[in-house]
């Protein structure tokens, strides 16, 4: 392609990617502040603010299925140009928003066009890369948008903590927005418009959306903040749990046998058929796993153990937010350094090295981690979270790169969708397994107790704080199962001297 400066391009693409990532977890620090505004109880309408939230990850990844493909029949550059401005008018509607409807609305608004962004960017620096160097740029990207979501309640609880104005997030976001669209349109201008023949597969679009979002609200049901009380009593899963989720894997097998059909369809499920690529698939879905795991985890252990030892502090969840925030950024900083050192990698000794390097060092890092105590300090949690962050990192732009490599010029749209989507279903899966199992295991463990333990408060605190770390701990041992999985499904990724359609 004719674009001198691919990487003032993988810079400014980067850029909008952070800022629609950074907004996927920036509410988790002003949920209650904007609840608060609006005039929406905390204590019998959390569940309904809770959208705030949820919706956007919805429309964050079902947005992916679809905009991928897109790019591939109308262009990069304007798939990618539209994305930011639909991003930007979403901003725009929160900021403006009269009630708790229209702020869901807007972040239903801003998901469609920040998920949009994610796969049209690893399209466009696949387009522009060649073939050794870009799987170093694909790890650029998958760090830049991995810290994004990572760092978002630690940069909306420093400018509430600063200006106290939940709307002035959103704002924000718009003149950075009109900025990216204008640098954007600048750096792509020189850019070949190449477009992929073939139409656009709707039916296999809505059936895979539609999938999607029963899965992950399936899967995410009993989530929802405020359903325990200080003792853990709940009134189990919503009934509708187990339907949506098999309604998600009926319409899976669906959109499956609509693709194996179509003329034209949205996956061509004969990348597949490569060994490389299905183990990569595996391997993406397996991180994202857990990396969940470690996200979820992280807040929970650090609010839980601060707030039983000071139950009286009126700040402490805000400095809970804090500490959460510093501790996870370990994990953030280690991912982001690491990925394009992996890309690196792959591009000289293939995808198969890389990867199992960073499997195996992220196992490791979760076996630490599945060994803190109710007494472990921040210092020993940000080595474990390091080493696995540092790992993880490793086998972003590998996992990535032999799905894409193998899809071809006019299927580079689709195949980066389905990267992101492979890790957040991963990741919706390390969700509900903490939800479900350690929910399960955490009332278990309490209800074991001698009930003349839990009499005395202060014996009762300690107590809830060994069985929390008790519950972590075992939690990591999944994600340390998940990695040690990959290690052996990565075997089958690309080695060095094979093609990449091996």
């Amino acid at each position: 392609m004719d674009n001198r400066h691919p990487v003032i391009t993988l810079a400014l693409v980067c850029a909008a990617v952070f800022l629609g990532a950074v907004d996927l977890t920036i509410v988790t620090a002003v949920l209650p502040k904007i609840m608060v505004d609006l005039g929406v109880s905390i204590d019998t309408e959390l569940h309904r603010a809770s959208w705030v939230i949820t919706g956007y990850l919805l429309a964050y990844t079902v947005s992916m299925t679809f905009t991928g493909r897109l790019s591939d029949l109308y262009g990069r550059r304007a798939a990618y140009l539209v994305c930011l401005a639909i991003f930007t008018v979403g901003s725009m509607v929160v900021a403006v928003a009269p009630a708790i409807d229209e702020v869901i609305a807007g972040r239903v608004i801003q998901a469609l066009g920040a998920g949009a962004l994610v796969p049209i960017s690893m399209a466009l620096v696949s387009d522009l890369f060649p073939p050794e160097r870009r799987p170093a740029a694909l790890g650029v990207i998958a760090a830049v948008d991995t810290a994004g979501w990572m760092v978002g309640h630690v940069y909306g609880g420093a400018l509430m903590r600063l200006f106290d104005d939940w709307r002035l997030l959103f704002w924000i976001n718009v003149p950075f927005g009109i900025l990216a669209l204008a640098l954007t349109w600048l750096a792509l201008r020189r850019v070949v418009v190449t477009r992929a023949t073939g139409s656009f597969d709707w039916r296999g679009a809505v059936l895979i959306s539609v999938s999607l979002t029963a899965l992950n609200i399936g899967l995410g049901a009993g989530a929802e903040p405020g359903q325990a009380d200080f003792y853990g009593e709940r009134p189990g899963t919503p009934p509708y749990a187990l339907p949506l989720t098999l309604v998600a894997l009926a319409l899976l097998v669906a959109f499956i046998q609509v693709e194996r059909h179509a003329v034209d369809p949205l996956l061509d499920l004969r990348l597949f058929h490569s060994r490389g690529v299905a183990s990569a698939a595996v391997v993406n879905v397996l991180v994202g796993f857990a990396l969940a795991l470690a996200i979820a985890n992280v807040p929970l252990f650090i609010n839980t153990r601060l707030g039983l030892l000071n139950p009286t502090d009126p700040d402490i969840l805000r400095q809970g937010a804090w500490d959460s925030g510093l501790v996870l950024s370990a994990l953030t900083l280690a991912l982001a350094l690491l990925a394009w050192p992996g890309g690196r990698l792959a591009g000289h000794f293939a995808e198969r090295l890389p990867a199992g390097l960073g499997l195996i060092t992220a196992l490791a890092g979760y076996l630490l981690m599945s060994r803190w105590q109710s007494g472990t300090d921040y210092l020993t949690m940000v080595g474990g979270l390091a080493l696995a962050g540092a790992g993880l990192g490793l086998v972003l732009a590998p996992a990535a790169s032999a799905i894409i490599s193998a899809a071809g010029p006019e299927r580079r749209g689709v195949a980066s969708a389905l990267v992101i989507v492979l890790r957040l279903i991963g990741m919706t899966v390390g969700v509900s397994t903490l939800t479900l199992w350690g929910v399960q295991r955490q009332d278990a463990l309490r209800h074991a107790a001698n009930p003349a333990l839990l009499a005395d408060f202060d014996q009762a605190r300690m107590f809830l704080i060994d069985v929390a770390a008790r519950v972590v701990g075992e939690t990591f041992l999944f994600a340390a199962a998940a990695c040690a999985i990959g290690l052996v499904v990565a075997w089958w990724l690309p080695g060095r001297g094979m093609s990449e359609k091996t």
